[in-house]
């Protein structure tokens, strides 16, 4: 993978990266990290038996993205 391929610093770190701007994270193990997000909210988002409501949904969303959001600002603090 040549390196305009990869995300620059502040996109890395947007709030929401889809799958494809995942793998173009350089360092694996922020990559690791946001695919480990990525992949749990996909699990919720296909929970049909656990999330019964839209208002749920948010708010697991918003746990994820919060658990997330720590995790990163620690790895950006190393």
């Amino acid at each position: 993978m040549e390196s305009e391929n990869y995300l620059s610093e502040e996109e890395q770190y947007k709030k929401i990266l889809n799958k494809d701007e995942i793998k173009k994270i350089k360092d694996p193990e922020l990559r690791e990290l946001r695919q480990k997000y990525w992949e749990l909210r996909l699990k919720k988002v296909l929970d049909t038996t656990g999330i019964k409501t839209d208002e749920q949904l948010q708010e697991e969303m918003d746990k994820i993205f919060e658990a997330e959001q720590q995790e990163l600002n620690e790895y950006r603090n190393k």
